[in-house]
C-alpha cells in the first residue's frame, strides 16, 4: 500500500509539474493573466488583466468633452484623460466609432460608453484595438484586455504567469 501511494504521489507531481512546462505554442506569443501593457504612442504604460470573458476590451479614463461633428458625415470626438500609476496623465482626443451597452452590476439597466482605437503594445507586439471608456477607478487594474485585442494579437494566456514581458513592442523579459 505505501509503495502504491508513494507511485501515486510521484504520478502526480510529475503531471503538476509537466502542467507547469511551457505550452507549444507554434509561434503565438503567451502572455501572463496580468500585463504591463504600453500605450506607446502617448508614453503610459498600464497594468492590464486579460479577460476572455470580455469581448471588447476597456480603459480606465476621465472624460473631459465630447466634442460634436464639425460638419456633416463626420463622428463625433471626445477629450478624456488616461493616468499611470505614477499619476502620469495624458489628455488625449479621438474619434468616437461606437457606443457600448455594458450591464450594470447588481442593478438593472445599461451604462453607455463610448469606444475608441488606441495602440497598444503588449506581448512585444503593437496592436491598434477598440476600446471602451470606463470609470475602471475601484478596479486593481486600470486596462482589460479583451478578446477583440486577444484574437488580433493571436495572444495565448499562461494564467500561472504574470508579467511575461517587458512594457513596449518588440521586447521580450528575460
Amino acid at each position: 500500500m505505501t509503495r502504491f501511494l508513494m507511485l501515486l504521489t510521484a504520478l502526480c507531481f510529475a503531471a503538476s509539474a509537466e502542467a507547469r512546462e511551457p505550452v507549444r505554442t507554434k509561434g503565438r506569443p503567451v502572455v501572463g493573466w496580468v500585463e504591463k501593457v504600453k500605450l506607446e504612442d502617448v508614453d503610459l504604460t498600464l497594468k492590464a488583466r486579460m479577460d476572455t470573458g470580455a469581448g471588447l476590451s476597456s480603459v480606465h479614463a476621465t472624460i473631459v468633452k465630447v466634442v460634436p461633428p464639425a460638419a456633416e458625415g463626420e463622428k463625433e470626438r471626445i477629450i478624456f484623460q488616461i493616468a499611470d500609476d505614477a499619476g502620469n496623465t495624458r489628455t488625449l482626443e479621438r474619434e468616437v466609432i461606437d457606443y457600448v451597452n455594458i450591464k450594470k452590476k447588481g442593478e438593472e439597466g445599461f451604462i453607455r460608453r463610448p469606444v475608441v482605437r488606441l495602440d497598444f503594445c503588449l506581448g512585444g507586439k503593437q496592436i491598434e484595438g477598440r476600446v471602451n471608456l470606463a470609470d475602471r477607478g475601484q478596479f486593481l487594474y486600470p486596462l482589460l484586455i479583451g478578446r477583440n485585442i486577444l484574437k488580433t494579437g493571436d495572444f495565448l494566456i499562461d494564467a500561472t504567469r504574470t508579467f511575461t514581458h517587458v512594457p513596449g513592442c518588440g521586447v521580450k523579459k528575460q
